[in-house]
């Protein structure tokens, strides 16, 4: 079953709606669904994303009697969608009872923009679809959470345009990554043109350590496993990481944790 991280902007009862809507995309996907965005982590550009064989859906839920305080907005949900080249959706829901249920028939998604019905699995396609920028800095925030390991994160975004990307309890206090992503053969990455200003931004808070990460990926052949820098990094193909720190931004005096 799928769980909301706790976040600020969203109340218990909103947490309560998303966590039945989730798991209900969740039994119908059943082994053909990934997530792309499965938690409440801010920024909401929305509430919920998935993967279904070559096509991304982001969903924003709504309260059809219009009581319930919903994060996010639309043109937040209408700009992941296009940078990423998905599906905007609506998933109406009703509290009946005591228990949040979608209103529409089947899986309860509607278009963003006509309003009409949707099956995800009606618009799958055989074609490969190549990776775009966002969903790749979006794996990259994700192969630093995992390099972490066991320590506390306090934060993270996948948004290109926001830095840092990840907040985590380190020795020196909250320590911070920049994070950017490379399409082998490239091995490296340019850091965003004001890492000093986002360097200085984050000492004069009081930050511990930062650090610059480039997460390079490459498609790994079907046949050999090796690394094919010729081959596209496409939806659902087998990829190879390489997570690699570039910089580190050091404190002169360690903070207190």
């Amino acid at each position: 079953m799928l769980r909301p991280r706790a976040i600020e902007a969203s109340s218990r009862e909103f947490q309560a709606c998303w966590t039945l809507a989730a798991n209900y995309i969740q039994r119908l996907g059943v082994n053909g669904l990934s997530w792309f965005k499965g938690d409440l982590s801010a920024p909401l550009f929305e509430h919920f994303s998935f993967r279904m064989g070559n096509q991304l859906f982001f969903v924003r839920l709504e309260d059809a009697e219009g009581r319930l305080k919903v994060p996010g907005n639309m043109s937040g949900l209408l700009e992941i969608a296009a940078a990423c080249k998905g599906h905007p959706l609506i998933m109406p829901m009703r509290n009946t009872g005591g228990i949040w249920l979608p209103i529409v028939p089947g899986w309860g998604l509607v278009d963003a923009k006509t309003k009409a019905p949707v099956n995800p699995k009606n618009l799958l396609t055989p074609e490969r679809v190549e990776y775009t920028d966002w969903e790749l800095h979006d794996m990259a925030v994700r192969s630093i959470l995992l390099s972490l390991g066991d320590k506390k994160i306090i934060s993270y975004a996948s948004h290109p345009d926001l830095s840092p990307s990840v907040w985590y309890r380190g020795e020196s206090g909250a320590e911070w990554v920049i994070a950017r992503f490379a399409r082998r053969p490239a091995a490296d990455a340019a850091p965003p043109s004001n890492w000093a200003r986002i360097k200085e931004s984050c000492f004069s808070r009081g930050s511990g350590n930062g650090s610059f990460v480039v997460v390079a990926f490459a498609a790994k052949d079907p046949l050999t496993g090796i690394p094919d820098e010729k081959r596209r990094l496409c939806r659902g193909d087998d990829i190879l990481v390489n997570c690699r720190k570039v910089k580190e931004f050091l404190r002169s005096e360690p903070l207190a944790s």
